[in-house]
């Protein structure tokens, strides 16, 4: 069953370089490694975290949380709310200027919120109506309806889609911007220089930056001149580029090396807690997957425990909800296993006997001629080794699974396309809104399950319109529940972030959903 994963870290092993020493990179650049690569820098275009990874270092929003979840102010002074709960007046800082040189004005976020409103997110900012000028440095929002999420939706922790881009660029380039590597202009601490498709991007700092959140000791500029981002798909060319100094960081560091790492000489191996909402979505628009039981029974024959050792070498906890514990609006364990008390390879085969699905002669179960077999679509190694260790469960019981791991722009590409019967996402949120994800709006990205479903759609608009926390949280409960009780999605072991770095590195954040927001306060000792 572990055959794969065996060979997986026998290739990592042999990949361990001895000697503690290494080859420094430059003293004033910080390379990150990834296992994806980013491929739109439009905020809001793509919810892939390496575009949102690269799109907090380009770009400022507003406002932007902190790492205990308080909101400060960003390219805004300050706000205030009217008396009608619908009008919010923001009052913008006069000193920013776009990498570009160009001052930033409120023409530049009346422009990105109206196109905003046009892009795969716009579900975050549902509850907006209109944009309006008041003046070069005053912008006022007016709301469809009071609502309770607006200031935290375009905070830029929500993922960075409110990054305000220099809208004469954005005029300039159309189509093509965030695309076009020349095309990116933001105000944020650090300059798109070079885009390499599939490898890295560059930066370099951006020396006019003096407008940090509050939060960070240094409000910039940032003390490191460069940054580079690579993207190296394989777990054993990463490990083996972290330990020669190809790269000072790992932010996706293999956890079947963690422990041997933080043994080396001048490397540490931070882990820290993740809010990941990690799950197995069945493509809704398939025939195979309308009946309930057959979904259903999937999931019975998933042991996560196996997973948790097997792949992430402990790193993880089994996960019974969709959303993150920590997150406010996920349901209470005792009520999630209500509805889904978890592994039960008996229950699962009955519900397929229920279903008519018969065992045939090689053990695939078969109905009506066809046979219980379909595709799963993943973007990454640890996704992979995920579904080698779950398809023989699913073996077990009469299923059989064939893993397709492509590249993650290739991924995202397929599944709007509706080529996957199952589809594999691991992502982090800071909020219980990340629900918008399985909308009927939403479709076909980031919903590339096509699930549209009267109860999701009348729970989520409870979610975004009610002024009463108490309902709020209630509605995202009974919309995780009811999700995992007609099997909609599968929820996946939640992981932890699991960074390898050089003791060069010094007063690098990291946070539980982002893993880094702007670098402010990173430096590398001389």
């Amino acid at each position: 069953m572990l055959s794969r994963i065996a060979t997986f870290t026998a290739a990592l092993l042999l990949l361990a370089v001895a000697s503690a020493s290494h080859a420094a990179t430059p003293p004033d650049t910080l390379v990150i490694g990834y296992n994806r690569a980013a491929n739109n820098l439009l905020p809001g275009q793509n919810p892939g975290l390496p575009n949102i990874w690269a799109n907090m270092l380009i770009y400022d929003c507003l406002v932007i949380h902190d790492g205990e979840g308080k909101i400060h102010p960003g390219l805004a002074e300050r706000w205030e709310l009217a008396k009608d709960g619908v009008t919010w007046t923001f009052h913008l800082r006069k000193d920013v200027t776009f990498h570009s040189g160009r001052k930033f004005t409120a023409k530049d976020v009346k422009a990105h919120f109206d196109m905003w409103k046009t892009l795969p997110t716009a579900s975050k900012i549902a509850a907006l109506d209109r944009t309006e000028i008041v003046d070069d440095y005053t912008v006022r929002f007016v709301l469809k309806y009071p609502t309770l999420v607006f200031l935290n939706m375009i905070s830029q922790t929500e993922w960075s889609y409110c990054g305000i881009p220099d809208s004469e660029q954005v005029a300039k380039y159309g189509k093509d911007y965030g695309v076009v590597p020349e095309s990116v202009s933001g105000t944020g601490p650090f300059k798109l220089v070079r885009w390499i498709r599939e490898d890295r991007l560059e930066f370099e700092r951006n020396p006019a930056y003096t407008w940090g959140p509050a939060f960070y000791k240094n409000r910039g500029p940032a003390h490191i001149q460069k940054v580079v981002i690579r993207s190296i798909a394989d777990a054993a060319a990463r490990t083996a580029a972290l330990e020669r100094g190809e790269i000072d960081m790992d932010i996706s560091l293999s956890e079947f090396d963690a422990k041997r790492l933080s043994a080396m000489k001048g490397l540490s191996v931070i882990v820290k807690p993740k809010n990941t909402t990690h799950n197995l979505g069945f493509n809704h628009d398939k025939p195979l997957w309308k009946d309930v039981r057959v979904r259903q029974a999937l999931m019975y024959a998933i042991d996560q425990k196996p997973i948790v050792e097997a792949v992430f070498a402990g790193y993880a906890q089994p996960a019974i909800g969709l959303f993150a514990p920590s997150v406010e609006g996920s349901a209470p364990d005792d009520a999630v296993r209500a509805v889904f008390p978890g592994y039960n390879p008996e229950k699962a085969k009955a519900l397929l006997d229920e279903a008519g699905w018969k065992p045939g002669p090689d053990g695939i179960r078969v109905k009506d001629g066809q046979r219980l077999a379909f595709n799963v679509f993943v973007y990454s190694e640890p996704q992979a080794n995920t579904l080698t260790v779950i398809q023989e469960q699913w073996r077990a019981i009469g299923a059989e699974a064939t893993i397709r791991q492509m590249e993650y722009a290739a991924w995202i590409e397929a599944t709007k396309k509706g080529e996957h019967d199952i589809r594999y996402v691991d992502g982090t949120h800071s909020t219980a809104d990340i629900a918008y994800w399985y909308t009927c709006a939403a479709r076909p990205h980031p919903n590339n399950i096509f699930w549209c479903d009267p109860t999701t759609e009348k729970l989520y608009e409870i979610t975004q319109k009610t002024t009463d926390p108490a309902a709020r949280v209630k509605a995202f409960q009974d919309l995780e529940l009811d999700l995992i009780k007609r099997a909609v999605l599968i929820p996946m072991p939640h992981t932890a972030w699991v960074v390898g770095v050089w003791d060069s590195v010094k007063d690098l954040e990291l946070h539980p959903i982002h893993g880094y927001y702007k670098l402010l306060d990173a430096r590398k000792a001389r």
